[in-house]
C-alpha cells in the first residue's frame, strides 16, 4: 500500500524491534482475516465436493474468464499473503532469530509441498504417474519466494511493488510475444504456451492432464504476485493508522486493481490455469475488496454473532483442505462417493441431489472441525 511506503519490512530484523512496532495495537490476530480465511476454505470444499455434476453457478470457467470456484484458489493465495506478517511479528515478538526463522519457513514450504504430493497419490500412490503440482505445492513454493523476500531480502513496500509490477509484465511478455518451439507466440491455450513447455520438459507423465498441468511451474510466478499483494496489505493492516483510513484505501486499491485487471484482460484474457497478470490483478483487486467489507463489519463494527463457521474452518484452514481430500478420495476408493449423491439425485435430480451431498459434505467436515476448535487443537502446517 502506497501509504505504507515509509514503514519498511526492518521489524523482522530483531524480535525487540517487532515488539516496539506491536505495541499499543488492542490484539495482534486479526478476526476479519481468519473470517475470510474460514469463507474462503468453506467455498473451497463445497465447489470441489459435486459428485455427479457441478451447479452451474458454483463452477470454474470452461478457459477465459471466470466463476465463483475461480475466486477460490486466489483468494487464498492472498490470505497466506496477508498472514505472513503477523505470523512473523508474533515469532520474532517471542525472541526468536532470524535462522530459527529460516527454519521455520523452509520446514513449512517443504511440508506443504510433500503434504501436496502424498494427497496426489493417496490412495494408490502410483509413482509413475503420481502428479506434481496442485493447490498446495503451488502455495508452498509462493509461501517460501515471498517469505524470504519480506525476511530476508528485507525489500520496502515500493521495491515490492516494482517487483509485482515487474513480475507481471515479463510474464505477459514471455506468454504474448516470445514463441514456444514448435508453436507460434502467443498461444494461450492449454498446450503451446511456455508454462506447457516447461511443464513437459520437467514433470511430463506427472501432470493433471496427459498432456498438460492446471497448476504449472511457471504460474506459480503471477501467483507469487498474489501472494505478495497480500503480504502487502498484511503490512499495511498492521500499522496504527485509524481503522476508516484503512478501509478506505482497501477499496480504493481494491477498485483500481480489479478495473486494472478487467482492462488488461482484453489484451491478457483472465484465466486461472495460466494464472495470467490480468487475472493476479482483478482477483487480487477483489480480495482486497471482500477483506476490507469482513473488516469493517468484524472488526470495526464488531457484529461477530455470524462468523462461528466461518472462524473454526479458518483456524485451521490447511487442516481442513487435507482432511477433505482425504475423505472423498476414501469415499471414492470404496464407491459410496457417488451412490451417497445419486440417492439424493433420485428426489432432488442429478445437479440439485449433487449441490445437496456437496452442502452435507461442508457440514461433515465443519462438524469434525468444530470439535477440534472446542478442543483448542489447531493444527499448523
Amino acid at each position: 500500500m502506497e501509504s505504507a511506503e515509509t514503514e519498511t519490512i526492518s521489524h523482522v530484523q530483531a524480535s525487540a524491534e517487532s515488539a516496539a512496532i506491536s505495541a499499543g495495537r488492542p490484539k495482534e490476530r486479526l478476526l476479519s482475516l481468519d473470517v475470510f480465511r474460514g469463507f474462503t476454505l468453506l467455498g473451497m470444499v463445497l465447489v470441489n465436493s459435486h459428485p455427479l455434476g457441478i451447479y452451474p453457478w458454483l463452477g470454474h470457467a470452461r478457459w477465459n474468464g471466470w466463476g465463483f470456484a475461480d475466486l477460490i484458489f486466489p483468494f487464498f493465495v492472498f490470505i497466506v499473503g496477508v498472514a505472513i506478517p503477523y505470523s512473523f511479528a508474533k515469532r520474532l515478538a517471542r525472541g526468536e532469530s532470524r535462522d530459527k526463522l529460516f527454519i521455520h519457513i523452509l520446514r513449512r514450504s517443504v511440508l506443504l509441498f510433500v503434504v501436496g504430493v502424498l494427497l496426489n497419490g493417496f490412495p494408490r500412490f502410483d509413482l509413475s504417474t503420481l502428479r506434481v503440482m496442485n493447490v498446495l505445492q503451488r502455495i508452498a513454493i509462493c509461501y517460501l519466494l515471498a517469505s524470504i523476500i519480506y525476511a530476508y531480502i528485507r525489500m520496502r513496500t515500493k521495491a515490492i511493488v516494482w517487483l509485482c509490477g515487474a513480475i507481471l509484465v515479463l510474464y505477459y511478455v514471455l506468454m504474448q510475444f516470445v514463441p514456444v518451439p514448435g508453436y507460434r507466440a502467443g498461444v494461450l491455450e492449454p498446450v503451446g504456451n511456455w508454462g506447457n513447455y516447461i511443464d513437459q520438459h520437467v514433470m511430463s507423465g506427472h501432470m493433471q492432464h496427459e498432456n498438460w498441468e492446471g497448476k504449472s511451474l511457471l504460474g506459480s510466478f503471477p501467483a507469487l504476485v498474489t501472494m505478495l499483494m497480500g503480504l502487502l496489505t498484511g503490512v499495511y493492516l498492521r500499522t496504527a493508522r485509524p481503522a476508516y483510513e484503512k478501509l478506505t484505501h482497501l477499496y480504493l486499491y481494491g477498485s483500481v486493481c480489479m478495473a486494472a485487471g478487467a482492462f488488461w484482460g482484453l489484451w491478457f484474457p483472465i484465466n486461472q490455469h495460466l494464472w495470467t497478470s490480468s487475472l493476479v490483478l482483478f482477483m487480487g483487486g477483489m480480495a482486497l475488496v471482500f477483506l476490507a467489507t469482513c473488516y469493517y463489519i468484524v472488526d470495526v463494527q464488531k457484529i461477530t454473532w455470524w462468523t462461528l463457521p466461518c472462524v473454526v474452518f479458518g483456524m485451521n484452514s490447511i487442516l481442513v483442505w487435507v482432511f477433505s481430500q482425504l475423505v472423498m478420495k476414501t469415499l471414492v476408493a470404496v464407491n459410496l462417493w457417488n451412490a451417497g449423491a445419486e440417492r439424493l439425485a433420485h428426489s432432488l435430480g442429478p445437479v440439485n441431489g449433487s449441490l445437496a451431498f456437496a452442502i452435507l459434505y461442508v457440514l461433515l467436515c465443519l462438524a469434525v472441525m468444530g470439535i477440534l476448535y472446542r478442543r483448542r487443537i489447531f493444527i499448523k502446517f
